[in-house]
């Protein structure tokens, strides 16, 4: 029901019908802060694995910009929520291939958070807020708490994003907003 709503206002804003709750230059402010990650070239590589609905970049994006808005209202850590939901998923490989050849076919889940940050401590620097968020995005399956409050945020924000590519709700790549 809130993807739903989520998804409704959404058609309102851009029908014109009432405002558009994220001003333009928050969006200014979240390109500046996933920039450096954006422009880095492995990072870039995501485009080649499919996740979900696309590709495992504009799965990223779409995270990121969820944290970023919802971290930013509850006047949480919005730059280190909005750092770790980009890089939570930095892994580069296809993970439905990974998947087909586990006998448990769990291994994907449980590993690539450990994998996505030996990636982003390799490419970029890494607070410990971040690094939470990354290890602990797949919360409760990975068992471990979250210990920050924007590591539940954006464990959460990953769940909402996921949902809304699988059920069609997302239809635009959001790759178009790094041409803002």
């Amino acid at each position: 029901s809130f993807l739903v709503a989520l998804h409704l206002y959404f058609i309102l804003v851009r029908k014109g019908f009432i405002p558009h709750f994220f001003p333009r230059s928050h969006k200014k402010e979240f390109l500046s802060i996933v920039k450096e990650i954006t422009n880095n070239k492995e990072f870039a590589k995501l485009k080649n694995y499919q996740h979900h609905t696309n590709h495992i970049y504009d799965h990223l994006l779409r995270v990121a910009y969820i944290s970023y808005t919802i971290a930013k209202s509850l006047k949480l850590d919005y730059v280190s929520a909005t750092r770790g939901a980009l890089l939570h998923d930095f892994f580069l490989y296809d993970w439905r291939e990974k998947k087909r050849a586990d006998d448990k076919r769990s291994t994907h889940g449980k590993e690539h958070p450990y994998i996505a940050l030996a990636n982003a401590t390799k490419h970029f620097e890494i607070n410990d807020v971040e690094a939470d968020i990354i290890v602990k995005h797949m919360f409760p399956k990975t068992k471990q708490l979250p210990f920050y409050k924007e590591s539940y945020l954006v464990s959460l924000a990953d769940k909402m994003a996921t949902v809304a590519e699988y059920l069609g709700l997302v239809k635009k790549r959001l790759t178009a907003l790094l041409t803002y």
